[in-house]
């Protein structure tokens, strides 16, 4: 691939993370009390919604950093590529785990002492003990545990592992074949030649996945000291299509798949795996001695659910939005900082929301529209600008919290 801008893979990854955006939002109306606001009735049928989006969102991004990752890697050698990683991810987690996060569980645990008539904890005494939970390991979900605690920084974290394990194995690679490239010949884009392929690589990804399933739950979370969290069972998934990324841009495969099917044969093959993994999971999903053939048809679906939207993302966005417009550039430019930011100004919203005696489809709405616009506008205005205010205004918003919330 070039190094220059891919348009349609940048538009891609910022539509992604506006549906991350619009996924967190809809958390205090769907009638689960685990969010760290709950705003109840219940949006009707918004479990389809959390279904159907919560599948693809992050292997999408998995796959579009591993297609970015040997470009980068050539261009700047092994140093500074992981440098440029250290700047952009484990920066950002450390400084926004420790200053910024803490804020949506503070939010969470002073509503829970409220309405057990107990003391609001001060946010410093909290944040303290925090910090000092580093050492433990908790596992559960959120719906059966108020000890455990998911922000969205954990990506960065095992996205940062997963560069710095790709990092070694081309450090590797390039010494073992000298000063030469050892980049892979084009290979013909014939639909037959890659369709098997996709389909070995789905059913051996569900495989793994339907296996690990059997012995974990598939939504459990795993965190260190509540600053780090991962779910095992999806941890898998996330790494094969960092490496299918890694793989399709090595052997520069993407032309042909591209032209294995037209967007509309994607989108009808979308729509008929949605249609089969939906009955499985409503038939599986939360029953006690559910169908161990469905569960398991459940899990190879999900994967192939997931395989059929991207390669739908991939090739309507290739052929119809593969452009910078102006609109498309600030969103691009934005999108990840809007990631970094969005989740504490949409808990604060939601906050301020619950004595509006609105619909709650109308809050959803609101909340992902305003939570959008003000990420946006941090990102522009302050992020974008100058990295040393960034860093001094989450400082003096954790000073400030500690000076409130006493």
């Amino acid at each position: 691939m070039s190094d220059s801008r891919i348009y349609y893979l940048d538009n891609i990854r910022s539509i992604i993370i506006v549906f991350v955006v619009f996924f967190h939002a809809i958390l205090p109306y769907v009638g689960s009390p685990w969010w760290y606001v709950n705003d109840p009735p219940a949006i009707p049928y918004s479990f389809y919604y959390l279904v159907l989006l919560e599948p693809f969102l992050m292997p999408i991004l998995f796959f579009i950093a591993g297609l970015l990752a040997w470009p980068a890697y050539e261009r700047k050698g092994a140093s500074l590529f992981m440098a440029s990683k250290v700047k952009r991810l484990l920066f950002p987690f450390l400084l926004c785990t420790f200053l910024f996060s803490p804020i949506m569980p503070f939010i969470r645990s002073s509503l829970r002492a409220a309405s057990l008539g107990d003391q609001t904890p001060g946010f410093w005494r909290f944040w303290l003990k925090l910090l000092g939970s580093g050492t433990r390991i908790l596992t559960g979900t959120p719906s059966t545990s108020a000890d455990i605690i998911v922000s969205q920084y954990w990506f960065l974290m095992l996205l940062f592992i997963f560069f710095a394990g790709f990092s070694l194995f081309a450090a590797g690679r390039k010494r073992a074949a000298g000063s030469s490239s050892d980049r892979s010949p084009a290979e013909p884009g014939s639909r037959g030649g890659l369709l098997g392929p996709i389909v070995l690589f789905g059913l051996g990804l569900g495989f793994v996945y339907a296996l690990i399933c059997l012995f974990i739950d598939g939504n459990l979370w795993v965190t260190l000291g509540n600053l780090w969290q991962i779910q095992p069972a999806k941890v898998p998934i996330n790494l094969g299509f960092f490496l299918a990324g890694i793989t399709v841009e090595r052997k520069d495969l993407m032309p042909g798949i591209l032209a294995v099917a037209r967007p509309g044969i994607w989108l009808a093959s979308a729509a008929l795996i949605t249609a089969a993994y939906l009955t499985t999971v409503i038939k599986t999903a939360g029953i006690p001695g559910a169908s161990l053939t469905l569960v398991i048809a459940s899990h190879f679906l999900r994967i192939f659910f997931i395989l059929s939207v991207s390669f739908w993302l991939l090739t309507f966005f290739h052929r119809r939005i593969d452009k910078s417009t102006p609109l498309w550039r600030e969103l691009s430019e934005n999108s990840y900082n809007i990631y970094l930011i969005h989740m504490v100004p949409q808990v604060v919203i939601q906050l301020l929301f619950l004595s509006w005696p609105a619909a709650s489809l109308i809050k959803f709405v609101s909340v992902s529209l305003l939570t959008l616009f003000v990420s946006y506008l941090a990102s522009r205005f302050l992020v974008k600008k100058s990295s040393t205010a960034t860093v001094l205004s989450l400082v003096l918003i954790f000073i400030v919290m500690g000076l409130i919330f006493r």
